[in-house]
């Protein structure tokens, strides 16, 4: 960064007239990645202080740089501007912090370490004047780093050159240019001008591209660059460079008045340029580093491919001790799909805490949401585009049958995504044992509701805030519409249009004079123009929470559809519990190509199942299946692939079973704590607490129950379950991770009537009472306790 200097002049960069505060005064953000802000110009100096000259406290000690490629969490360290330390013109050199970072970044390698840091980039503004002593220091430093064969990288700022990238050569090319980089296994090539710099590390099994590119770049700079990402085409993408963005918020005052600190940094004019020169058509850049400004900042701006670019600058030179070289850590989980952002000045870090000054002890760590923060970031889409994750192969069926395995059923093979799973079907148990499966309908057939698809409710009026329209889908007549008037209307908008051929009217809990009586259902394309459909006049329900089925004939799939209520049935108010739309299609049960990614078979069962009233298909073993008697006295393993869907209900979905095993536990002889003498003698379900799976077993060895519960399963996503019993105690594993709730009760085996088993149905007392909600996919039983690795999902 510029700032004012006594004695000669050092290099300089574009713009460095404007103060800081002019620029925050006539910044303006334009559009999505094309603001160009000028240049944020001049800071006064900062008044370095004299270094104590004291070693006492500091850690010598350097360990050995063994970066763990493999795993999913590792770190990119990042140094910015460190210009204050090296200033050989005014006889002011401070060698020390910046070794202390380095040898913080060689002892915090390795996943032991906790950090796992495997490569550290430098952002430039190295030296205070561009002065060969001041560069001969910094060689000095830099050779920790070579003499452990640390990977790391380095950029110009403004204060180490002039100019562009064709200026030929200087002292910071002499010092760090890509000679000083040729035993390094991590350097993958220069521009020709040695200024541009490419940097392959591998980190989270996979490779990355960083480019250290220059203060200012030239044409041939840029095209470098550009044909080195397309030489690379599979690689994400780091650009670090000492300017792009620069925060719009001042440093007067301290803790800063940071603003929304995910979106508090604005291009430059060059760093616009950069932008739409290097990052912008080049969708494998996804994190973009420059130092140049200050305050810290960030933002988010969208490249051409329509994906997130974050951008950041960082940046602690106006601190104490010129930013006693402080890193910036940005610790990749991959497996969280998160990256973490800290910072901390290791220098300080290193001295006897009751020996630090005042101002070292509060910047041993900066904790304020601009210096601490974490960035979600979907690794896996974010780079699909252009590093697609290898979809892991189909297994054949005879290859998971290990020893023990008594029934083994998988959807592969069966109808065409989306189509209904015949009545007669038998879906074949694959272990040979007989143990088939046959569809087994459950309260009213489903015609097709489409409730799952309304992404949008409006109404001409409506009793806020809780007789709302809405509640007319969710499924639940125990919430109602309410207006008062004694007509009124209610659309849906469609996720996309369907010829609708059927509905649903169900009665509100009171007053039959608010039920509508005339009545017409009408179809849109824009939701403006109304097309009647089916009119009705002289409507009655038989009583309170009673549905009618209203069919007719349409072959026109319209997007948004209106229930337009001319009449109610004599009240000044109009009110209605349900109102549910119909393809006329059986989606009760159907074929699908989802499936989770480590699972053998790639497809699964739709069940579109629920209660009030009860409804949906399941599936069940014969009354005379060799799986029925099993009782699992010497343990087991009963594995599951399950996804809930996005319209989950706790009201209408709570307590659905995955599986289960008929027969209630009162005919099984059993009582005591936390018995329910109606329940099923063992299930797999998902509870009405936050979609918690829950295995509740009634084992031979006890007259009451154990009970297995795993976390809440966010929606939407695969999950493989399974319960694990070796004869003694029984764990559920979630994804290959024992969930907290696995009781030390002794337990042994499983209790039996003889009865069948249920995929996708709950039994209560007898009956079923509840029918699958979602996805299933494979399902396994093994007669004995099997380790995570044998799992369905192990390698």
């Amino acid at each position: 960064m510029h700032v004012h200097h006594h004695g000669g002049e050092p290099p300089s960069g574009p713009g460095a007239g404007q103060s800081r505060r002019g620029f925050l005064r006539t910044a303006a953000l334009a559009g999505a990645g094309a603001a160009a802000l000028g240049a944020v110009g001049a800071t006064p100096a900062f008044a370095t202080e004299g270094s104590d000259g004291s070693a006492s406290g500091w850690s010598d000690g350097v360990g050995r740089w063994r970066p763990d490629a493999e795993s999913p969490q590792f770190t990119l360290a990042v140094m910015p501007d460190t210009q204050f330390l090296y200033w050989g013109s005014q006889n002011s050199i401070n060698r020390d912090p910046q070794e202390e970072s380095f040898r913080y970044v060689i002892n915090n390698s390795g996943s032991d370490s906790g950090n796992n840091i495997v490569f550290m980039s430098h952002l430039g503004d190295l030296t205070q004047d561009a002065d060969a002593s001041s560069f001969k220091e910094v060689g000095k430093a830099f050779d920790l780093l070579d003499a452990h064969d640390v990977a790391y990288s380095v950029v110009a700022g403004n204060h180490d050159v002039s100019g562009d990238d064709t200026r030929g050569s200087t002292p910071y090319l002499q010092t760090l240019g890509p000679q000083r980089f040729k035993r390094a296994k991590t350097f993958a090539g220069s521009d020709p001008s040695g200024y541009n710099t490419a940097h392959i590390f591998r980190a989270g099994g996979q490779e990355w591209l960083l480019l250290a590119m220059d203060w200012r770049i030239s044409a041939q700079g840029f095209a470098w660059a550009n044909q080195f990402i397309r030489d690379h085409p599979k690689l994400p993408v780091i650009v670090t460079t000492h300017e792009i963005v620069g925060s719009l918020y001042d440093d007067n005052v301290y803790p800063y008045q940071y603003g929304d600190a995910d979106d508090n940094a604005g291009f430059s004019a060059y760093g616009d340029q950069v932008f739409q020169k290097l990052i912008a058509n080049n969708d494998q850049v996804f994190l973009t580093l420059n130092g140049h400004y200050w305050p810290p900042g960030r933002t988010t701006r969208q490249n051409a491919a329509g994906n997130d670019v974050h951008l950041h600058i960082t940046n602690y030179q106006n601190r104490y001790f010129g930013g006693a070289a402080m890193l910036r850590l940005y610790h990749f989980d991959l497996a969280r799909n998160t990256i973490d952002v800290e910072t901390v000045a290791p220098w300080i870090l290193a001295q006897d805490p009751d020996k630090r000054s005042t101002l070292a002890a509060r910047q041993a760590r900066l904790t304020t949401p601009v210096d601490y923060f974490s960035m979600s970031l979907d690794f896996r889409q974010r780079f699909a585009k252009f590093a697609p994750v290898p979809v892991r192969s189909p297994r054949p069926a005879d290859k998971l049958l290990v020893p023990g395995t008594l029934a083994y059923w998988r959807f592969d093979g069966g109808g065409a995504n989306g189509t209904p799973v015949a009545g007669d079907l038998k879906i074949r148990d694959l272990s040979g044992h007989g143990n088939d499966l046959t569809v087994q309908p459950a309260g009213a057939p489903v015609p097709g509701s489409l409730r799952g698809q309304v992404s949008k409710v409006t109404v001409s009026a409506e009793n806020a805030p809780n007789e709302v329209a809405v509640n007319l889908k969710d499924g639940n007549p125990s919430t109602k519409w309410l207006a008062f008037a004694r007509s009124g209307w209610v659309a849906y908008q469609l996720a996309k249009p369907v010829a609708v051929v059927s509905y649903l009217l169900t009665s509100a809990n009171d007053a039959p004079g608010r039920d509508p009586r005339d009545f017409t259902l009408q179809g849109s394309n824009d939701g403006n123009a109304w097309t009647d459909l089916d009119p009705r006049t002289g409507q009655t329900f038989t009583g309170r929470l009673a549905t009618n089925t209203y069919t007719f004939t349409n072959t026109t799939a319209y997007g948004y559809y209106r229930l337009n209520i001319t009449a109610n049935s004599g009240e000044p108010l109009v009110q209605l519990a349900e109102w549910d739309l119909g393809d006329g299609s059986n989606h009760a049960l159907t074929w699908s190509d989802d499936y989770h990614p480590d699972q053998p078979g790639h497809a699964s069962l739709s069940f579109a199942g629920g209660k009030n009233p009860l409804h949906g298909a399941y599936l069940t073993t014969a009354a005379n299946a060799p799986l029925n008697a099993e009782t699992f006295a010497r343990g087991y393993t009963i594995e599951a692939f399950l996804k809930i869907p996005l319209d989950w209900d706790g009201t209408n979905n709570a307590w659905m079973a995955v599986l289960g095993r008929r027969g209630k536990a009162s005919d099984a002889g059993k009582s005591g704590r936390n018995t329910d003498p109606q329940e099923p003698v063992a299930t797999l379900s998902i509870s009405n607490n936050g979609r918690e799976p829950q295995f509740n077993c009634y084992p031979l060895n006890q007259t009451y129950p154990t009970t297995n519960w795993g976390h809440g399963l966010p929606e939407d996503t695969w999950w493989h379950v399974a319960v694990v019993n070796d004869g003694k105690h029984t764990v559920m594993y979630v994804e290959g991770s024992p969930v907290v709730d696995n009781p030390s009760t002794e337990s042994t085996g499983i209790t039996s009537l003889g009865l069948p088993w249920l995929l996708g149905g709950h039994e209560y007392g007898g009956n079923i009472d509840q029918i699958f909600h979602g996805w299933i996919g494979d399902v396994r039983i093994v007669n004995r306790p099997l380790s995570v690795e044998q799992f369905l999902t192990g390698k």
